[in-house]
């Protein structure tokens, strides 16, 4: 075993040659144990030929130290056979692998003050740093119609099965269980990020759930009876801090946001997703209480988010639920002063709808959902934003999930952004 180490703005790159088997984790363990922690690290394994036991063992205990100090890590240049070894040990979905090496240190590199090369914007929300990350045409796939959630109209037949492993980033309407009996009268709101799926059932007990899958399954999938997923990956990074003494609430990031796409941003069309760690200076949240079932509607015959059912229907906060917490979002933003007309509006409006529970929208709707944390890791580190949720759902204390309202007030955040260019229709799979 031979380890080489060297620093490539700002990130550790640690190549590795020969193989990490029991002799060669101790000789791995020697080199880094006296090293600086709190530096991101990439482990080059191009050279790595053969990964043992002892070898998954270091892998987990740099993980665990590079959490702890709120710092990253992540592999780059895995052979097949160590490939293997990581999936069968059901690390492949707690440490992020790249092809090449300077992939790993693009998405590890530091996003601190010292390390920022991109442009800043100043605006009344706060303080927005920009970092390019890809150029691909984002989009919102849509997956059944959110009318027929707040119409109360979901059937058996209107309820599509949606594997784990299929998108990264969703909100929506969904439920896990093995047969319509045990999911159908328990859907609830639901989202996925970075690979956690977590949903509240509506049982009564006001209690979230979630899962963590190591591996794809085609077997446990959420049932869902709308959802709408961001894909095409992300096309910038940014690290975002409220003016000082005072936070900025979700309508303030997304309407700095869409103001400022108008100015730096061609492929604007006047949607955004988004996917946000967010420091939280309190939290308001709305969660369903009943499963909006066709067979549940209203006897008045009204949409559940109509004045005579809402409180009915939803558990709404009118002061804050969470202080000081860490939030996981995952979400889309229509600017209603932007140039629509590249967008299908029928698709569309699938996606949106007025909540009662948020103050009064007038030039923007939003729909976002949000897991929260205690106790998480420091933010930072990383531009991969898929690392960056990992980094808090491993090392995190989980809080809660809930639909998020739009006076829900932040201090700082780490935004990815994606320009949508259209809004399509989702595969069914149920």
């Amino acid at each position: 075993m031979k380890i080489s180490l060297e620093n490539t703005c700002g990130v550790r790159v640690a190549k590795f040659t020969g193989r990490l088997d029991g002799f060669g984790a101790k000789e791995a363990e020697r080199v880094l144990s006296p090293l600086e922690p709190g530096v991101p690290t990439v482990f080059d394994c191009a050279g790595l030929s053969y990964l043992s036991s002892a070898g998954v063992r270091l892998l987990v205990m740099v993980q665990k130290s590079a959490a702890a100090s709120g710092s990253a890590f992540a592999l780059s240049g895995l052979q097949p056979f160590c490939a293997s070894v990581i999936e069968m040990s059901g690390l492949s979905g707690l440490i992020p692998a790249y092809a090449m090496v300077d992939e790993a240190v693009r998405a590890l590199r530091p996003t601190g003050p010292s390390a920022r090369s991109g442009q800043s914007n100043e605006t009344e929300a706060g303080t927005f740093v920009f970092q390019t990350l890809g150029s691909g045409a984002g989009t919102l796939d849509i997956l059944g119609d959110i009318a027929n959630v707040i119409d109360c109209a979901i059937t058996p037949e209107l309820v599509a099965d949606k594997p784990f492993f299929e998108t990264e980033y969703s909100l929506g309407l969904g439920a896990l269980g093995g047969n319509p009996g045990d999911y159908l009268p328990l859907m609830g709101e639901a989202v996925m990020l970075a690979g956690t799926m977590v949903w509240l059932p509506t049982d009564g007990n006001d209690t979230p759930d979630y899962m963590i899958p190591r591996k794809a399954s085609t077997n446990v999938v959420l049932h869902t009876g709308f959802n709408a997923s961001i894909r095409g990956g992300f096309n910038e990074f940014v690290a975002f801090t409220a003016a000082p003494g005072r936070p900025a609430t979700i309508r303030d990031l997304y309407r700095a946001l869409f103001d400022q796409a108008k100015e730096r941003r061609a492929d604007y069309r006047g949607v955004l997703g988004l996917a946000m760690r967010a420091e939280i200076h309190g939290a308001f949240g709305a969660g369903l209480t009943k499963s909006p079932l066709l067979t549940n509607r209203p006897a008045n015959g009204r949409m559940i988010t109509d004045v005579s059912n809402y409180d009915t229907w939803f558990e709404s906060d009118k002061t804050p639920r969470h202080q000081g917490t860490s939030a996981l979002i995952c979400g889309a933003g229509e600017d209603l002063t932007a140039d629509l007309s590249h967008i299908d509006q029928d698709r569309l409006r699938r996606m949106f709808y007025l909540n009662p529970a948020n103050k009064a929208a007038q030039n923007e709707v939003l729909h976002n959902h949000a897991v929260f944390f205690r106790h998480a890791p420091p933010p930072g580190g990383t531009q991969d934003m898929d690392l960056e949720m990992r980094r808090v759902v491993e090392a995190g204390e989980f809080v809660d999930m809930r639909h998020l309202l739009d006076q829900t007030t932040v201090t700082s955040a780490l935004i990815a952004v994606n320009y949508v260019q259209e809004v399509r229709e989702d595969v069914r799979k149920g």
